[in-house]
């Protein structure tokens, strides 16, 4: 873990989130402040966003074998797609509870309570530096954190509008949207993942296949081609096969080696590219 810069990043963050998140709980369920509460739970969920990131940057060099011919790259996107659906009904579940406690707001104490958003938020802020390449398993938990930072925004403008109007109903509204935007956050990583496994390619990377095709097909020797398959073998990369159908007497290497190059240069991510070669005849 201490060998790599992303992994070493992540583990640190990791503790300190993890820390405060415990700290967070026990002063909701002391203050019986709904929007703490909710906040720890969805900070707890970023605990383990960030536990898939650190296992997945480990896992990640681990090479393949017999088994796992393309490695253990999915395992990352098949978390990240199951705790993103939790995620979500546990966000339903917090929208219940707001509107229960909307509709009767109970007591609670602010004591103390604005102390301790305003740290959560250095601590989101903290981690909002710390992920902001936006990419791999590194933009699924700046997406939580994210959402968990404006979370914290929000449990301090209730417990400010609390203090000030002394109506406990601030609570449950800042309840319902921290619940929204931990949706809205966790929707993205849901349709990415989702098309990952489905093994979908972006309309971009699509038209990018079918013109390059269309590019192998006017190469000299070059009969026709049939079979062409791409896919993601995870968010940022893709492999390929494809067969292709030469004329009588053309050098099959020459035109493999062109044929990888010309897709491996026009494909965006494309890593690896299996080309069958045989004669039309």
């Amino acid at each position: 873990i201490m060998e790599n810069q992303d992994s070493k990043q992540i583990f640190f963050f990791l503790l300190l989130n993890l820390s405060y998140m415990f700290v967070q709980l026990a002063y909701g369920v002391w203050t019986n402040s709904l929007g703490l509460i909710s906040d720890a739970i969805h900070m707890f969920f970023d605990c383990l966003a960030l536990g898939v990131g650190l296992f997945a940057s480990v896992m990640g060099k681990w090479p393949s074998n017999a088994k796992y011919s393309y490695g253990y790259n999915r395992i990352e996107t098949i978390a990240a797609y199951f705790n993103s659906v939790f995620l979500v009904l546990i966000s339903i579940s917090i929208l219940v509870e707001a509107v229960l406690r909307l509709i009767n707001p109970p007591e609670m104490s602010t004591q103390r309570l604005l102390l301790v958003s305003f740290v959560g938020l250095v601590v989101n802020l903290v981690g909002i530096f710390a992920f902001n390449h936006g990419h791999g398993h590194g933009h699924g938990v700046f997406l939580h954190i994210m959402a968990d930072t404006l979370g914290s925004v929000g449990v301090i403008v209730s417990t400010l509008l609390i203090q000030w109007f002394g109506w406990t109903g601030f609570d449950p509204i800042a309840s319902m949207f921290i619940a929204v935007l931990i949706i809205l956050s966790v929707l993205p990583l849901i349709r990415q993942s989702a098309a990952v496994l489905m093994l979908e390619l972006e309309d971009g990377v699509v038209n990018q296949v079918h013109g390059t095709l269309e590019e192998l097909k006017k190469v000299q020797g070059i009969a026709g081609i049939s079979l062409p398959r791409f896919w993601p073998n995870e968010a940022e990369s893709l492999v390929g096969s494809v067969q292709i159908q030469v004329k009588d007497g053309v050098n099959t290497q020459d035109i493999r080696r062109k044929a990888s190059e010309l897709l491996m240069s026009h494909i965006d991510g494309l890593k690896e590219v299996c080309i069958q070669v045989e004669f039309e005849n």
